[in-house]
């Protein structure tokens, strides 16, 4: 894979960012897929996608309760959490994006 190198300069100092690719050796659980895709009544499918792509890199067991927290707001407007920081922030902007295009706004306080 080749990595994509750019130099930014903020404030002085300089940082290299590398860019990467690694979608393609990632698995999507075909469950938890469908189960996404079962979404198709309530979000778009640009946003269906992007669901799945924020789902990569956890495991399939994760990727089950993801989607099916996941299905439960669209459904329910009911929110769930795992305990995982990394899980909850991608549900948290998930639950944000999904009340979006369902025409509400989703406020933690």
């Amino acid at each position: 894979m080749a990595k994509k190198k750019i130099r930014l300069g903020s404030l002085g100092t300089k940082v290299e960012v590398i860019e990467q690719d690694l979608r393609s050796e990632q698995e999507l659980d075909d469950e938890a897929e469908s189960w996404v895709r079962f979404l198709g009544s309530k979000l778009s499918e640009d946003l269906r996608e992007v669901i799945m792509e924020m789902m990569l890199g956890f495991t399939k067991k994760m990727q089950m309760e993801m989607a099916d927290d996941l299905l439960e707001f669209a459904y329910g407007h009911v929110v769930h959490t795992t305990g995982c920081c990394s899980a909850d922030a991608v549900l948290l902007s998930c639950y944000k994006w999904i009340a979006e295009e369902q025409g509400f706004r989703f406020v933690i306080k």
